[in-house]
C-alpha cells in the first residue's frame, strides 16, 4: 500500500507490506535509485515482518526535492515515516547510501533501530588510506565535470554487469538533475569520517555481492566484521555485484531472514 507524508516541500512516498503487528523492517535504497530496488525482496521479507520501503527525498516519487538534501534532513524524514506508521523501532536495511544512512541512524537514534542490515555499503568510520581520502575529497568535483549522459551511464555501468539492472538504475537516476546527484553523493561521502574506536552498538550483518567493485567495500568487509562485537557475519553472495539484492534475490533474502531469525 502506497502512502505519502509531506515534509519541507517534499512528498515522501513509501510502501507498506505485511501485517501491522509483526516486527518492522525499513528498507532504504542507494543513491539515485528508489524503492523499486527492493521489488524482488519485499514479498519474501513480508512473510514474517511489516516492511516499509521508501523513496528517499529527491528520489523516485519523492519529488520535488523541496528543502536541500542533507543527511540530517533525510534521517528526520525516515523517522517521520516510522512515526506516521506508529512504529517504535525497526530493523534498518540499507543498500549503499542507504547503509551509510542506517549507520548514522543507529548511532543518533538507537532507540529507533533494533538491528541493522548493511548491504554493499562502505563503513562510515573505517580508517582510509591517503589515496582513499583523496578519492572521497575529489569525487564530487570530478562528477561535476562529467556530461550528464556520461555521468548517468558510468554510474549504471559501475553498479552491475546485468543489462536489466543497469537499465533500471539508469531510468531511476535520470529523474535527478546532475546537480542533485552531486549533492546526494557529496552528502553521503561526507559521512565517511575515520573513527577507529567506534563500534556499532546494535546487532548487524554485512551483505555484499562477490563481484561488487564499489569503492573499498570488499576490502573493508572482513576487517569491519572482525573488529565489531555485534557483527553477526560478513556475507558474500556469488554471482552478484553492487545491487546484490536485485541480482541474487533468493540468496539475499535467505541471508537476511537468517539474520532476522537470530534476533528472536
Amino acid at each position: 500500500m502506497e502512502r505519502v507524508i509531506e515534509r519541507e516541500g517534499c512528498p515522501l512516498h513509501y510502501w507498506v507490506s505485511g501485517e501491522a503487528a509483526k516486527p518492522a523492517l525499513l528498507l532504504i535504497h542507494g543513491a539515485g535509485v528508489d524503492h523499486r530496488l527492493w521489488r524482488h525482496n519485499v514479498e519474501a521479507l513480508a512473510e514474517e515482518h511489516r516492511v516499509i520501503a521508501c523513496d528517499v527525498r529527491g528520489h523516485g516519487c519523492s519529488r520535488p526535492m523541496g528543502a536541500p538534501f542533507t543527511i540530517e534532513r533525510v534521517l528526520e524524514d525516515l523517522i517521520a515515516i516510522l512515526d506516521a506508521e506508529q512504529i517504535p523501532d525497526a530493523v534498518w536495511i540499507g543498500q549503499s547510501m542507504g547503509g551509510n544512512l542506517a549507520q548514522v541512524a543507529v548511532r543518533r537514534f538507537p532507540e529507533r533501530a533494533r538491528a541493522v542490515v548493511l548491504v554493499d555499503c562502505a563503513c562510515n568510520s573505517a580508517p582510509l588510506s591517503a589515496l582513499e581520502r583523496f578519492g572521497v575529497w575529489a569525487a564530487p568535483a570530478i562528477m561535476k565535470l562529467y556530461p550528464r549522459k556520461m555521468l548517468l551511464e558510468q554510474s549504471a555501468r559501475s553498479i552491475s554487469k546485468r543489462p536489466e539492472v543497469r537499465a533500471y538504475c539508469l531510468e531511476a537516476m535520470s529523474l535527478l538533475s546532475s546537480a542533485e546527484i552531486v549533492d546526494v553523493m557529496q552528502a553521503t561521502l561526507g559521512l565517511v569520517k575515520p573513527e577507529p574506536d567506534y563500534r556499532i552498538a546494535k546487532p548487524f550483518v554485512l551483505i555484499r555481492g562477490a563481484e561488487s567493485r564499489a569503492g573499498s567495500i570488499a576490502k573493508q568487509g572482513p576487517l569491519w566484521a572482525a573488529r565489531e562485537p555485534e557483527c553477526r557475519g560478513d556475507i558474500t553472495i556469488p554471482g552478484a555485484a553492487h545491487c546484490v539484492n536485485m541480482e541474487e534475490p533468493d540468496a539475499f533474502d535467505a541471508a537476511v531472514r537468517s539474520f532476522l531469525d537470530g534476533l528472536r
